[in-house]
């Protein structure tokens, strides 16, 4: 644990750095070429410098003992910064689409949109789809390296691949423009770039939407996915057989790379704590090596089925 911690935190380390150069260059690039599309760029990269060390904080803290004050721990602190992180990032997907959406306005109604200068952008697309694309590796080797159980590494890859693609898409884009002069686009060639955001955004804007459902699933407490139940249940139902017990169900929850996994058990007979306790580490074995990092709490009981829910009544009933 605290090697995989160690290469998630130096991955993470070269990332803030790396996303606070192109988040400079960026910003600096849209303002000499008067582009929305830099501009967008510019302030993806320092959304991705800020989430960088909200990430390497949280990562150092996600799989400690439960405190007094934390009774759980920290783990869904790790989905709460991957929540808000999508949150953050469709947030700047529709400020660009609004400002790109104005200048289409201004254009269409007779206003003055400035002229694009296209040589700050060459330099800029160049070096910066270069270090995405190194960013983008060296997220996925410490992903892989530490065992592929860090969501914040797999957020980050994922990210800077994104970024790449952005830069690629808005570089190459851009710098077609001037080849439509002499056609019959050519007087919509000042808008190029409003148009060629709207439709960045809508290439790109699934991923932090399909991230932001998935984790506010994990915040709303839905059941792990079915693969990771079923792992789950079939190692308490194997070891409960094995001790002689009668295993009734599991519950299990799923929040970033820790897992939450409550056992219901009758025992059938007297039993002493420490055989619970000895159920629950042997158990806790088995988990974290079938389903990754796991916490376990075993309920003994003779109820083998969900209780039914209870209406809720009014006060003065």
């Amino acid at each position: 644990m605290a090697d995989n911690r160690e290469i998630e935190r130096k991955a993470l380390t070269a990332g803030k750095w790396a996303n606070l150069f192109m988040a400079f260059a960026g910003i600096l690039t849209a303002w000499l070429s008067r582009s929305d599309a830099m501009l967008v760029d510019g302030l993806y990269s320092a959304v991705n410098f800020v989430s960088a060390i909200a990430a390497s904080r949280i990562g150092a803290r996600v799989g400690l003992p439960p405190t007094r004050k934390r009774p759980w721990g920290h783990d869904f602190d790790e989905v709460l910064y991957v929540t808000f992180r999508s949150l953050i990032l469709i947030g700047i997907l529709i400020f660009a689409a609004i400002v790109s959406g104005i200048k289409i306005w201004t254009f269409f109604t007779g206003g003055t949109v400035p002229e694009l200068v296209f040589g700050p952008i060459v330099f800029y697309s160049v070096t910066i789809v270069l270090i995405c694309l190194a960013l983008a590796f060296n997220y996925y080797r410490a992903y892989r390296n530490s065992g592929k159980r860090s969501p914040l590494l797999k957020t980050e890859a994922r990210a800077a691949m994104m970024d790449g693609v952005l830069s690629v898409g808005a570089g190459a884009a851009l710098l077609s423009l001037p080849f439509l002069e002499g056609t019959p686009l050519a007087p919509y060639v000042p808008i190029g770039d409003a148009v060629i955001v709207i439709v960045l955004i809508l290439a790109i804007i699934w991923q932090p939407l399909a991230t932001f459902r998935k984790t506010l699933a994990d915040l709303a407490g839905v059941s792990a996915p079915k693969g990771t139940h079923s792992k789950a249940a079939r190692a308490a139902r194997d070891l409960a057989l094995e001790m002689g017990y009668r295993f009734h169900r599991a519950a299990v929850l799923q929040a970033g790379r820790m897992h939450y996994v409550a056992i219901y058990v009758d025992p059938g007979k007297a039993v002493l704590a420490e055989e619970i306790d000895e159920f629950q580490s042997k158990l806790l074995e088995k988990l974290e090596a079938t389903i990754g990092p796991t916490r376990v709490e075993v309920i003994v009981t003779a109820r083998g089925a969900l209780p039914a829910p209870q209406p809720l009544l009014p006060k003065n009933s």
